[in-house]
């Protein structure tokens, strides 16, 4: 009876030692990244215009609490893998930097920051 709780600890210990080392291997850490990037180019090409333009309203105010509900819009309906829930500020956080870099947002961006500047 000893020896087969020692086997079977054994080969258990021996299953979560292979699947850590799985878990962790450089081709998941590669599939993760390349699923996180396609995650990002679907936060920023699945804006619609509408989207964008809250956005760029809601940049120009410096209201980041209001941009939580857009991007969990655009998150739902990008998100692959349930992991990525977990490291979903930092899909946003690098979404955003992405969308900074596309003209038709500055465009945006700029036209929200003049309506700001000019209200009374």
């Amino acid at each position: 009876m000893t020896k087969i709780r020692g086997a079977c600890i054994a080969l258990g210990a021996v299953l979560v030692i292979t699947g850590f080392t799985f878990y962790h291997s450089p081709d998941f850490d590669a599939a993760q990244a390349a699923m996180d990037r396609e995650t990002v180019d679907c936060l920023t090409r699945g804006l619609t215009r509408d989207e964008k333009v809250h956005i760029a309203r809601l940049t120009a105010a410096h209201d980041r609490e209001g941009l939580r509900p857009i991007y969990s819009d655009v998150l739902a309906r990008c998100v692959v893998r349930s992991d990525q829930w977990e490291r979903r500020p930092q899909l946003v956080t690098s979404a955003r930097q992405a969308l900074s870099q596309d003209s038709e947002f500055r465009q945006m961006l700029h036209a929200s920051t003049m309506e700001l500047a000019t209200r009374p």
